[in-house]
């Protein structure tokens, strides 16, 4: 799969942190099919746009990224999250590993980070300089 291909949808409340995610993927080639500030919209967005990434906020206000996750699991079973945490708390993520994250990325973060994290969770991304 190449970059442009894969379908990425952004979920955190946070501006600045959806700013830079779509600035840096964007700027590898990849497709963002949709950003969302807050988990309900998240959801809504995830079932409507079928991505095969989604980048998800845990600490959101009202609806948390934990609170979706599994409804998100359970209705997308073969589109793959990428936890977006600052949070270090050990249960926090043990609770996420158990409702079927794919990996994570924690804040602050490079954009390096946001690329390794991505070329982990999904098989077979080659560049767009890599041949057929």
């Amino acid at each position: 799969m190449k970059p442009e291909e894969l379908r990425i949808l952004l979920i955190d409340d946070n501006d600045i942190t959806r700013e830079v995610l779509r600035v840096v993927l964007r700027g590898q080639g990849y497709q963002i099919v949709g950003e969302a500030g807050d988990g309900d919209q998240g959801l809504q967005m995830a079932l409507e746009q079928k991505p095969d990434l989604i980048l998800l906020d845990v600490m959101m206000p009202q609806v948390s990224g934990l609170d979706i996750l599994p409804r998100i699991r359970e209705q997308l079973p073969d589109t793959r999250i990428l936890l977006v945490t600052g949070s270090e708390d050990h249960e926090t993520l043990r609770e996420a590993a158990r409702s079927g994250i794919d990996g994570f990325i924690m804040k602050p973060f490079r954009a390096r980070h946001i690329t390794e994290a991505v070329s982990k969770v999904i098989p077979g991304l080659t560049s767009a300089g890599d041949a057929s």
